[in-house]
């Protein structure tokens, strides 16, 4: 028993984008971010491994910043200890620094978190070109302008 024959879908180009009908009826619009090519799907891939990259810096240097604050909380409470200025305020300053801490964390571990992201985008991006590089150029690369009829696909 032979399949069903393949049913080209019929497809019009507008501004609003690419709108694609089944022979079942229903139908989609793409636009242009929704249909790729191989090479922008490697550049999107990139693209957010970089910002992932740019993103776990910053984390970083949150990080830091974060733990200079809280080192300089310590100091100042010990001021304000000395001076005997008062107990609400160095409470005051034990909330923030705690606070602080609390923050330097959450960066730390947001930073884990999007380096894994800019690892999963580099493999993506690596693996589209190991897996579909070699049938996209041999099709980028074909003098042919149009795909074969459909006797070509049918034949055995």
């Amino acid at each position: 028993m032979q399949p069903n024959p393949p049913v080209p879908h019929t497809a019009t180009v507008d501004a609003q984008g690419v709108h694609v009908t089944t022979a079942a009826g229903k139908s989609r619009t793409y636009s242009g971010g929704e249909v790729m090519t191989l090479t922008q799907v490697i550049d999107l891939a990139e693209g957010a491994a970089t910002l992932c990259q740019s993103s776990a810096e910053s984390c970083l240097q949150l990080v830091d910043e974060s733990s200079e604050l809280a080192a300089d909380c310590d100091v100042l409470i010990a001021e304000i200890t000395e001076k005997g200025v008062g107990a609400n305020l160095i409470g005051k300053c034990e909330h923030l620094k705690e606070q602080l801490n609390l923050q330097a964390a959450t960066a730390s571990k947001l930073h884990d978190q999007i380096q894994g992201g800019e690892e999963a985008c580099r493999t993506a991006s690596a693996n589209a070109e190991v897996r579909h590089g070699q049938i996209f150029r041999a099709v980028a690369d074909s003098p042919l302008t149009k795909p074969a009829e459909r006797d070509f696909y049918n034949a055995r």
